[in-house]
């Protein structure tokens, strides 16, 4: 079967179009999205009473006592949370913090218990992870709308916020 010049030269560019396409893919980092929904007024508030300045830069719905009372019931904060909180092995990483708070993005190799106690216990992680109280902690701070990429990354690694210890995400295996 003869085919039309047409026919075929638009086959082609679609097979470029695709190759091209899959080479874009392989390489683009996968987004972590960083998330919360903290009040500015409420949170600031607590941060100026405490000595922390502003702590929230976000316009998020969510008030200071809203929060741990959400932390008290149920150990976690639903809109504080990395997304996705599981990926399939990507090549690359960037974290992306769409939040209003300054959160980190750390390697660690356990889950456990982040910088502050009280959110520790909140969030029923009495144990540390040990990365958390590292230098690693002010190298993985994620300002909001900053990005950062964390360096290579392979099945089985583990990323949270120091801060807030129930923001995971885990890389699978493939």
């Amino acid at each position: 079967m003869i085919r039309p010049m047409h026919m075929i030269s638009g086959f082609l560019m679609a097979v470029v179009v695709a190759a091209v396409a899959v080479t874009v893919t392989a390489d683009s980092p996968t987004t972590v999205q960083i998330r919360d929904d903290c009040d500015p007024a409420t949170f600031n508030a607590f941060g100026n009473a405490n000595g922390l300045g502003d702590i929230c830069q976000g316009d998020g719905q969510t008030t200071f006592g809203d929060f741990i009372a959400e932390l008290q019931a149920t150990h976690v904060a639903e809109k504080w949370r990395f997304n996705p909180d599981r990926m399939s092995e990507p090549r690359r990483i960037v974290a992306h913090n769409r939040g209003g708070e300054t959160h980190t993005f750390t390697k660690v190799e356990n889950f456990g218990g982040g910088v502050n106690t009280t959110l520790n216990a909140l969030s029923n992680n009495p144990i540390q992870a040990p990365e958390c109280l590292s230098a690693k902690f002010a190298a993985t701070q994620v300002a909001p709308g900053d990005n950062l990429d964390p360096g290579p990354v392979s099945g089985g690694d583990k990323f949270q916020c120091c801060i807030h210890p129930w923001m995971r995400t885990t890389v699978r295996q493939r």
